[in-house]
């Protein structure tokens, strides 16, 4: 018999989420790694997939999307890895054959991308061992000088790289609104900081939430949306001067969006990252769209971001991303009702599950 492992694995038709053992996954194609998981994520998504709401296989799965960790074995084919190597683990892929995949945008893939996504629809890191193909293995650099502490935050950051290169360069003279300050929020605000931007507010109704902008000490305000409102309906008797440049919705909450999308002055952007019920709607003004040449953008997952996102990982570094700072907490794999009730209850911002090495 061979050697087991703990995962978490999921039952879609019964939403049953349970700790088992497994045999550990063997290598099974050319191509594929072996990943020593050591650290890996729960975010918000999973939350979703636990209650149903967000896709699964509809057989047992382990669920965990954002992981990192060590090469224990690669395929015969694999030449850009080998054993020891330090990863990061990319969940998504896409055929490279279709016409979406053809033309550079894998995460609308007719034939695998969400479909075939690790931590979903194929055994992700919410285990002691994950094999993956080579192509969504990702190594860390030694010059980076990256922990996988930090590196577990890849994949989060990855969503958020292509968010950035979705919006484009931002002027330092423009007026920026983040709605929402989830990791999400709080991990963009850093990355503007980072960048040397002095004008951003971050709007969130949690006392909590608006503490751990402080906390960073980015000199950023973090105001309640009754204060944001009020600020901005001053701002709004002259947008020319005191309107927004960009607003980055976090949040996912549909009549924020609609409300500050008046707050935009010319050439404005209105970049969607959050998640929104899909019944949620927005009435917004072509009006506006015309004579101010507003630009209405979404961001879906990381296509083509984890080396760009792992180098920027790594320029945040301890100074932005301390887990303390962010309130990250760690777990063991067995503590997983702790971990997942204490994110889903806002205490935290992040949970982590931390395997020995």
């Amino acid at each position: 018999m061979g050697k087991t492992m703990k995962a978490l694995q999921f039952n879609r038709p019964t939403k049953a989420l349970k700790l088992t053992e497994i045999p550990v996954p063997q290598i099974q194609h050319g191509d594929d790694v072996l990943v020593k998981v050591v650290y890996s994520g729960i975010c918000g998504t999973d939350l979703h997939a636990i209650k149903g709401n967000y896709p699964t296989a509809e057989h047992d799965v382990t669920l965990g999307h954002e992981f990192c960790g060590l090469v224990v074995e690669i395929g015969a084919d694999v030449k850009t890895l080998k054993v020891g190597n330090k990863v990061t683990v990319d969940p998504y892929r896409g055929c490279y054959k279709c016409r979406y995949c053809a033309g550079g945008n894998p995460q609308f893939c007719m034939h695998e991308g969400p479909r075939n996504a690790l931590g979903f629809f194929l055994d992700g890191g919410w285990a002691e061992y994950c094999v993956a193909p080579a192509q969504q293995v990702h190594r860390i650099s030694a010059s980076l000088n990256l922990g996988l502490d930090l590196a577990c935050l890849v994949e989060t950051l990855s969503t958020i790289q292509h968010g950035i290169d979705r919006i484009g360069v931002v002027p330092h003279d423009a007026n920026v609104l983040i709605i929402g300050a989830g990791i999400i929020g709080i991990l963009y605000a850093c990355i503007f900081h980072l960048h040397g931007h002095k004008s951003l507010v971050v709007s969130e109704p949690s006392a909590e939430r608006r503490a751990r902008i402080e906390v960073l000490e980015l000199g950023y305000r973090a105001l309640t949306p009754d204060q944001t409102r009020e600020v901005m309906t001053e701002a709004a008797r002259d947008l020319d001067h005191d309107g927004l440049d960009y607003v980055i919705d976090c949040s996912g909450y549909a009549p924020a969006v609609e409300e500050a999308f008046q707050w935009l002055r010319k050439g404005g952007h209105l970049c969607i990252f959050g998640v929104a019920p899909p019944t949620a709607k927005i009435s917004i003004s072509p009006n506006q769209m015309f004579h101010k040449e507003l630009t209405v953008l979404g961001t879906l997952t990381n296509p083509f971001c984890y080396p760009k996102a792992t180098a920027l990982t790594a320029a945040l570094g301890q100074r932005y991303l301390s887990y303390e700072k962010l309130a990250i907490e760690t777990f063991e794999l067995d503590q997983y009702e702790t971990a997942l009730s204490r994110l889903a209850s806002g205490v935290i911002s992040k949970a982590v599950f931390k395997f020995p090495e």
